[in-house]
């Protein structure tokens, strides 16, 4: 079974920059001793973990930010990027150790400062605020969690036996006793394929070529142009591996009619989706024993007829060859007559190389012996390049050739991981300088990305390469490797990789600044480190923060930061990554924003109830966040499960986190549910992805309405467009959509009704106090629904303001009525609504606490801006309050009276509001009136808001969108 090996470059030598780390401290926090938990620079190597029955589980916090592979193919060493949060709620962590197999490794940093993890621990507290504990907080009362961020590089030893490996955290703590905690399982087995029995003709002259293909939904007419180039081929001993990676069956079965029937073509269908990265591991594997050579395809170029014949002729003694490349469109027209119109070549230098990839896999042809380096691949982290990691092996262990000619057209086509343009794409170092004065904090952040996505994916690679062919190398390849695994801890290190990066200042590179952007990810961390000090809670101005952001199987990372709006909507509407496997169940995904727990309102309420009935109708549920979601506490869950209706909810419903997953599984029969308009761009690019029909769409709002007119606004209005099923929260709702004639309504009534149906969202379940509690209390109370918040302006915080200062300046509410606000996610504070009267901002409770607030109140204010009738009014009606409430369109004064005559409907204007505050006021004490109207017509069960009727017309409209 694979162990830990003795730490490498990347956890050892930390001696070498403690003193410049140190007074980098030192210059931003005077008199501070270095950041951490412990004396020593945290992941420096000890003589190891203390063993023995003492270490405790359940005390440390720990989770991982990226998921592991689940599994890992056996064969040469290996390592692991290790990336989470760790703390322990009582005692402080000296020292953190990544155990496996019993054995254990320093983790390269930690104590590292986490905002997220923070308020993850302490909801309920403003995380700049000077407290030193939190008795309120179970989690983190002694204020321990900001500095949890670790990450660590785990090597791996090379194996032949298949079994699990358990990956775990142990930690020495400053009370002298130590603790432990799980991180993973993953299972060690032969997972790539086996060598196909050599079809190659033994009678053909030349020496015999694998070409190894890796095609994903072919462009079938360019699939159809590359295979015939193959076929012309003046090298004709010769036979093509495909390696198709779970392409749909249609798409597979007219690649084959091209193929037609050639035994050259031997084509091998992945169950499930690897991505291009471990796609091509998987091509390569099937290589036979009896090719010399390998030569590498992409699915929708075009070989010239020598390719073959020119490389086996130019390898001479090297272990790898490639060529040049002409670059067209996809209808053949010429882009560039060469690849490097734009920069320079290399093949030469390891460091160079290594940096920034000059080989294109689609050129090369290498000898076979090489695979037994490079398989298995590194499990993925952030963006890999097949070709990147085979030229790496290459030159590791001998040279590279080149043949300075273009020997096929590289199609360049939107589809392209990176293309010629990306790869040869490098802006002026004066552009970058003048934008990073321009918005220095999202250089900053960009940095942080640059880390964690390339330092530590390179950080990963080196690892691997000295591991399998170190002692294969010249002493100058391993000492570039090994210098680049030192510049995170050492200042001399770091300054090489920075004199590297100083050679743009004369000239184009052939690594296109690859040395900036690297020491800007080690400047971050060291910087970042010195600005947290010894900290315990964030700095108000600084706001650092370790988090790792979201890599997944993505493309590579923006190389410049656009606007931060920009970017926020780019990053919700990207599409999800799906690894398509036809051994996955049918399953039906509920795609939500996130879990926050600080904003599950009524919303989040209906979309779970909504889960849980499906599940409970024998229907495979999941849930997946496509947001970001950072750190959450440990009882999140049973928070959740709290909520009316949820009880057991994730005993049948599944949870996956989109945006950390490295590919979330799915069949090409799974059904998707959109519930806010991104979260619809997402559903119809994962329909689209499987070949599907369109998504049913739980529509509780006219999001537009939510945004001021501009970007969101529009792309909110366009998620209608989309092909769907509607499921409107309310019918009040559904005829505004009828009226305008939009989404499902676009045409026409009767397809809207066919495509669409309606619910009620539960109200939260009050006992209205009986009418003789109403009149024996001693003071008069109203609640106002204040949601001072930008998201929820359509609540119309300021006009309810205005309209209650205006009542209270004509005396209308006298010094006789409490003044309270409920709603806002910020801590209790007051409001001054003149007069000295203020307006008491009460803080957010649970369900049940929110529930007796509504009974201990008179009088209601909700405002909501749209067709949507919102609840809150409806609840507090069904609390026995009096409730001011506003008009919109066909959400009229009958339309609400009909739910309850305690509902008072309004023009949403100041004066409309003042009126129907003072309407309210002369009806509070009409107790019996009051007591009748509790009595609402609406929903307050979850299961008669989804009865069976209804979720029959739900499984029609999912059928109708089947994929």
């Amino acid at each position: 079974m694979s162990r830990l090996l003795k730490p490498g470059y990347w956890t050892q030598n930390a001696h070498e920059d403690r003193s410049s780390l140190a007074n980098l401290a030192a210059m931003k926090h005077p008199g501070s001793r270095l950041a951490g938990a412990s004396e020593t620079l945290p992941g420096v190597p000890s003589t190891g973990p203390r063993d023995g029955p003492d270490a405790q589980p359940g005390r440390l916090r720990a989770r991982l930010d990226y998921s592991l592979p689940k599994t890992l193919a056996i064969g040469g060493g290996n390592a692991l990027v290790v990336c989470g949060s760790c703390y322990c709620a009582d005692a402080d962590i000296d020292r953190l150790w990544v155990t496996a197999a019993g054995e254990a490794l320093p983790v390269s940093f930690h104590g590292m400062p986490r905002i997220d993890v923070f308020r993850a621990a302490h909801p309920g507290l403003d995380p700049y605020s000077r407290a030193e504990t939190d008795p309120q907080s179970v989690e983190d009362p002694t204020m321990r969690s900001f500095r949890s961020g670790f990450w660590a590089i785990v090597e791996l030893e090379a194996t032949t036996q298949e079994g699990e490996l358990k990956i775990g955290l142990r930690a020495e703590l400053d009370d002298e006793s130590s603790a432990v905690a799980p991180l993973a399982t993953i299972t060690a087995k032969r997972g790539l394929p086996a060598p196909v029995a050599s079809p190659l003709n033994g009678s053909v002259p030349g020496p015999p070529v694998a070409i190894a293909m890796a095609t994903y939904e072919a462009p079938l007419h360019l699939f159809e142009r590359q295979v015939e180039s193959i076929r012309a081929q003046t090298h004709r001993n010769w036979v093509c591996l495909i390696s198709d990676d779970c392409s749909s069956p249609r798409r597979l079965e007219a690649m084959q009619e091209i193929l037609a029937g050639d035994p050259r073509f031997i084509v091998s269908r992945s169950t499930r989706r690897l991505g291009f990265f471990h796609n091509f591991e998987r091509a390569l594997a099937m290589v036979p024993q009896g090719a010399s050579y390998v030569a590498m395809s992409d699915q929708d170029d075009c070989w010239h007829p020598d390719k073959l014949e020119a490389l086996l002729g130019a390898i001479g003694s090297a272990q790898l060859v490639y060529s040049d490349a002409r670059v067209v469109d996809r209808d053949g027209q010429l882009i560039a007559g060469t690849y490097w119109s734009l920069r320079r070549n290399n093949h030469h230098s390891l460091a160079s190389l290594f940096y920034a990839n000059s080989v294109t896999g689609a050129a090369s042809l290498f000898r076979r012996d090489l695979l037994e380096t490079a398989l298995p691949f590194p499990p993925r982290h952030g963006s890999p390049f097949h070709d990147h990691w085979v030229a790496l092996c290459a030159l590791g262990v001998g040279d590279i050739a080149y043949v300075e000619r273009p020997l096929y057209d590289y199609v360049q086509h939107a589809a392209a991981t990176l293309g010629h343009a990306g790869a040869n794409e490098v802006a002026p170092l004066r552009t970058r300088l003048a934008s990073m004065r321009h918005d220095p904090r999202a250089f900053f952040a960009l940095w942080r990305a640059r880390y964690f996505a390339d330092n530590l994916r390179l950080a990963q690679l080196a690892t691997v390469l000295l591991r399998r062919c170190g002692d294969r190398m010249s002493r100058a390849k391993r000492r570039a490797l090994e210098s680049y695994l030192r510049a995170d801890r050492s200042i001399f290190a770091l300054g090489r990789l920075l004199g590297r990066a100083s050679r743009e200042l004369v000239g184009p590179t052939e690594t296109l600044r690859a040395e900036a952007r690297l020491a800007c990810g080690f400047l971050w961390r060291r910087l970042m480190r010195a600005a947290a000090g010894r900290s315990t809670r964030p700095h108000r101005r600084l706001r650092i923060d370790a988090r790792p952001p979201p890599i997944g199987a993505g493309a590579p990372i923006r190389r410049d930061p656009a606007s931060p709006e920009t970017r926020t909507i780019a990053d919700k509407i990207a599409p999800l990554s799906l690894a398509v496997s036809d051994d996955a169940p049918l399953r039906i995904n509920l795609l939500i924003p996130t879990i926050d727990l600080a904003h599950t309102f009524g919303g989040y309420i209906a979309k779970l109830n909504l889960a849980r009935r499906l599940a409970e109708r024998g229907a495979r549920v999941r849930v997946i966040t496509v947001d970001h979601t950072g750190a959450l506490e440990r009882g999140w869950k049973r928070r959740l499960e709290s909520y009316s209706g949820l009880a057991g909810l994730f005993d049948r419903v599944e949870v996956e986190f989109g945006r950390e997953s490295q590919g979330i599984e799915v069949s090409r029969e799974d059904r998707f549910v959109a519930s806010t308009w991104w979260t619809a761009h997402v559903a119809n690019q994962a329909v689209h992805e499987l070949g599907g029909s369109g998504f049913l769409y739980l529509i509780q709002e006219h999001e537009p309405f939510t945004f001021a007119m501009g970007s969101l606004a529009a792309l909110a209005a366009e998620s209608y467009g989309f092909p769907h099923g509607a499921l409107f929260s309310s019918e009040l709702l559904r005829v505004y959509f009828r009226r305008h004639r939009l989404g499902v309504y676009a045409g026409g009534d009767d397809d809207g009704d066919r495509r669409s149906a309606s619910f009620q969202n539960a109200i939260t379940a009050v006992d209205a106090p009986p009418a003789e509690a109403l009149a024996h209390r001693k003071s008069r109370r109203l609640l106002f629904y204040a949601r001072p918040e930008q998201h929820a302006a359509r609540n119309m915080y300021e006009l309810g303001l205005l309209a209650l200062s205006r009542s209270v300046e004509s005396g209308a509410l006298g010094p006789e009525w409490e003044l309270h606000g409920v709603g806002t996610v910020e801590s209790r504070r007051s409001v001054d609504l003149g007069a000295d009267r203020p307006l008491e901002l009460l803080p957010r409770r649970d369900q049940a606490g929110y529930a007796r607030l509504l009974a201990e109140h008179d009088i209601g204010l909700a405002l909501m801006y749209t067709p949507h009738p919102s609840l809150v009014p409806i609840e507090m009606a069904s609390a026995g309050m009096v409730t001011v409430t506003n008009t919109f369109e066909n959400k009229t004064a009958e339309a609400l009276a009909a739910v309850s005559p305690n509902l008072v409907a309004v023009e949403p204007t100041i004066d409309g509001v003042v009126a129907g505050l003072a309407a309210a006021v002369e009806r509070a004490d009409d107790i019996e009136a009051r007591a009748h109207g509790a009595a609402v017509d609406w929903s307050r069960d979850w299961d008669q808001s989804f009865d069976d009727a209804l979720m029959d017309r739900v499984d029609e409209l999912l059928g109708a969108a089947s994929v």
